[in-house]
């Protein structure tokens, strides 16, 4: 559409372009164009957006696009572009009406969004202009131009797409935001929005009357973001979605759970009195009195459930159990995700049917690295999950941090303009444009398999939690926040004062909420679940911590070894290896013919190579664990002339086998390792391992060890078989390459020094149910096989 205008408007008048557009447009007409417009990518994706083309034709002036002079064509282009990308810099987002962040980071404001900046005069307010917007009449007045591009650009949501390489992204956002119909209107769909807030609303209300000192982490302030992700997995499941995998931290998620997941109100209000099962119970489920898990807070628990939604339609919701560590859970749930993608078929239908949704707070999205490790794994290969729905609640505070403290942009969301996602900026106040801009995401991510990220900025009713005062640290904020209405309030007059419902029709909505509220708190003092009914994931039939563990025998016949060492050293022909590697698949074929030296490599190739053809997915990633850190493993060859690549374990060729991935990483440990552990929560007869480049790299991925593998089980009942491979050796490069510290793995362990175990046959097995997690220091190519 741009270079159609801009050849209409040198058609009209060459020497308003410049001279090297002339070449190319004689070239075209001649038949002969160039390889490329004359101009950059940057520069043409700029220019692009004025895919709201103007035409004037006001007071005998005439012309198309970029004429110099002020009241032309070119100066409302320039104006209209200036709207669409940076209209949500102007835009009212702040419900308390401070935007205390524009007045630290952007003090002068946008001059591109007046008029006069553009060479208008007031005079010119009321010349009418020919303009293509959705919707609307082609001819308008200069004044009723500005109030549509406010409107649009510059209302409750503001829209950041101008970052975006793709043009044909940037145009599906355009025609979509510039819709007069993007915001609904219709009463139908604004009272189901004031139901769904009320829903959200009613829940914090309820609880903060009866558990008046309780910690419950609220989003009391920030209410619409839960209407709003509601109402985007409910778009999401009509356009496709079977699954939703949810990890957030503290603050919401128990209305989550309830209002989003589908967990019933009769069983939170259950574990709020302390009868959702009996401790006898509990104990009968883990049938002994010498271990029980040690529980977490009701905001960190997770759970799975199955969720019907309009249409009939079911998906199966899942939030993640997470730790106080705020972003940690982000790369757990991803790595979930995709586990959930590779079982079910493995396709990029599978991906847009599995969606993984992450929320944020906005000093910790803007703070924490991992946030930047964690969008790093979007697009890469076997790490991709077809686009994360992210979801920043900004509250406008960190605890008790002020924005200019915590960060040092304009936006707290501004990490996303780096991988090139559009970003919605939403006043939570205003629930029918949040719930526009949350559907309008689902859409995009559903269309184009990318993250798309939601900055919902709103306010924290209370302190950090329910009982902290927070006008020690910021009373001028929290003035402001005791006098301003709950968003269930503002938005109930917002639509009785226009008309849409009066206010007998909202009361009564309202009422009929908070009386299904006392009837599930009733119903809780009979409520009797069961135990483990709320972990989100069972590996059914796997044994306790109680039970003898199992042990088989880990020899393989030797003639399948062999078949699977021939593979392992072959190539598919025409293919061309590293004489190196030539030399290195040679020797490894002649040591297994032979049945003798053996090496690591050797070993570990034949260990899972059987297992793959015993049934069993085999997964590796870390950095350069095609290869290994010691040139040892090269278990992904690369042709020396074209750069294929060929994976020997994927292709045995000796039957069926189960899927090998081995797939070098990003370079970082923290998300990786979750991604990793997230992925081994699906199938517990999968060989998942992470590999640290050096082992002692494992300490950057410390709070992952900490928070989840050591102790996931203890605290949520949440199972893993992940495997972290720490290599390391004594060859004179330093400290930091000769240990693992295998010392804090140690003091990691959960096992009892005063209790010795029995020396009877067999006394190992209880010995390893009984323990968190095994430390193995492997010495041999015949110990890593077994």
């Amino acid at each position: 559409m741009y270079l159609e205008s801009l050849y209409t408007q040198w058609k009209s008048n060459p020497a308003s372009l410049d001279t090297t557009w002339t070449a190319y447009f004689e070239a075209v007409e001649a038949g002969k164009p160039p390889a490329a417009p004359p101009v950059s990518g940057g520069a043409l994706r700029k220019a692009a957006m004025d895919s709201t083309l103007v035409r004037a034709s006001a007071q005998g002036l005439t012309g198309v696009g970029h004429v110099p002079g002020g009241v032309t064509g070119g100066g409302l282009q320039n104006l209209i572009r200036a709207y669409q990308m940076r209209g949500h810099e102007a835009a009212d987002l702040d419900p308390l009406g401070l935007h205390e962040w524009r007045a630290i980071f952007n003090k002068e404001g946008v001059p591109e969004l007046d008029p006069r900046y553009h060479g208008f005069t007031d005079a010119d307010m009321e010349k009418t202009f020919d303009v293509e917007f959705p919707g609307m009449a082609k001819s308008m007045t200069l004044r009723e131009i500005v109030s549509t591009l406010q409107r649009t650009y510059a209302n409750k949501v503001g829209v950041e797409y101008f970052h975006i390489q793709d043009l044909k992204k940037v145009e599906w956002i355009r025609a979509r935001v510039e819709d007069p119909a993007f915001v609904p209107s219709s009463k139908e769909r604004l009272v189901e929005i004031y139901r769904s807030l009320c829903q959200v609303d009613t829940f914090e209300s309820f609880l903060g009357t009866k558990y008046k000192t309780t910690k419950r982490f609220g989003c009391d302030g920030g209410e619409a973001a839960v209407v709003g992700i509601d109402a985007a997995i409910a778009k999401a499941v009509g356009l496709g979605v079977t699954d939703v995998i949810i990890g957030m931290p503290h603050r919401g998620r128990l209305n989550m759970l309830t209002n989003v997941v589908g967990k019933s109100m009769v069983q939170m209000f259950a574990e709020f009195k302390g009868t959702h099962y009996s401790f006898d119970e509990l104990m009968d489920v883990m049938d002994s009195q010498d271990w029980a898990f040690a529980g977490d807070v009701k905001y960190h628990l997770g759970t799975s459930n199955p969720r019907e939604f309009p249409g009939g339609k079911v998906a199966n919701m899942t939030l993640e159990a997470n730790p106080s560590h705020l972003e940690t859970v982000n790369t757990v749930t991803l790595g979930r995700t995709r586990a959930k993608q590779f079982y079910a078929g493995n396709t990029e239908e599978q991906k847009k049917a599995i969606m993984p949704v992450l929320f944020h707070g906005d000093a910790s999205f803007a703070g924490q690295g991992v946030c930047y490790e964690t969008m790093q794994l979007a697009q890469v290969q076997e790490f991709g999950t077809g686009g994360t729905f992210h979801v920043i609640i900004n509250n406008q505070i960190g605890f008790t941090t002020d924005p200019i403290d915590d960060r040092s942009t304009l936006y707290c969301s501004d990490l996303g303009k780096a991988f090139g996602i559009p970003i919605f900026h939403c006043n939570g106040d205003d629930p029918a444009s949040v719930v526009a801009a949350f559907e309008l995401a689902a859409e995009y991510r559903q269309a184009w398999g990318t993250d798309v990220l939601m900055d919902i900025i709103c306010y924290r009713r209370f302190g950090h939690n329910e009982s902290l005062n927070p006008d020690y640290t910021q009373p001028l904020l929290y003035k402001q926040i005791g006098k301003h209405p709950r968003a269930e309030a503002a938005f109930a007059q917002r639509l009785a004062d226009t008309g849409v419902a009066s206010k007998e029709e909202l009361d009564a909505i309202k009422q009929g909420i908070w009386a299904k509220h006392e009837e599930a708190f009733d119903a809780a003092d009979k409520y009797k679940g069961k135990a483990m009914e709320w972990v989100a994931t069972k590996w059914e039939g796997f044994a306790k911590p109680t039970d003898e563990g199992s042990a088989s025998p880990t020899g393989v016949d030797l003639d399948v070894l062999k078949k699977v060492g021939h593979a392992l050293c072959a190539a598919p022909e025409g293919f061309s290896l590293h004489s190196g590697l030539k030399r290195q698949l040679k020797k490894k074929k002649e040591d297994i013919d032979a049945g003798e030296a053996i090496d690591w490599a050797a070993a570990e190739g034949l260990a899972w190579g059987t297992l793959l053809l015993e049934g069993n997915h085999v997964r590796i990633t870390g950095q350069d664990v095609q290869s290994g850190t010691f040139a040892h493993r090269h278990c992904v060859f690369t042709d020396q002339k074209n750069g294929e690549k060929y994976c020997a374990l994927d292709n045995l060729n000796l039957g069926k086998q189960e899927r090998f991935i081995a797939r070098n990483s990003i370079l970082a440990e923290y998300a990786v390792l979750g991604f990793e552990l997230g992925y081994s929560y699906e199938n517990p007869h999968a060989l998942l391992i992470w590999e640290a480049q050096f082992g002692d790299f494992a300490n950057t991925a410390q709070v992952m060890i900490d928070q989840f593998i050591s102790a996931g089980e203890h605290k949520w009942l949440q199972q893993s078989g992940i495997v972290m491979l720490l290599p390391h050796g004594y060859e004179g490069q330093g400290a930091e390459h000769s240990s693992c510290r295998i010392e804090r793995f140690l003091q990691l362990c959960d096992d009892d020094e005063d209790d010795i175990p029995s020396f009877e046959k067999d006394f190992g097995r209880n010995q390893i149910q009984k323990s968190n997690w095994q430390v193995v220091n492997v010495t041999t190519p015949a110990n890593v096989f077994h």
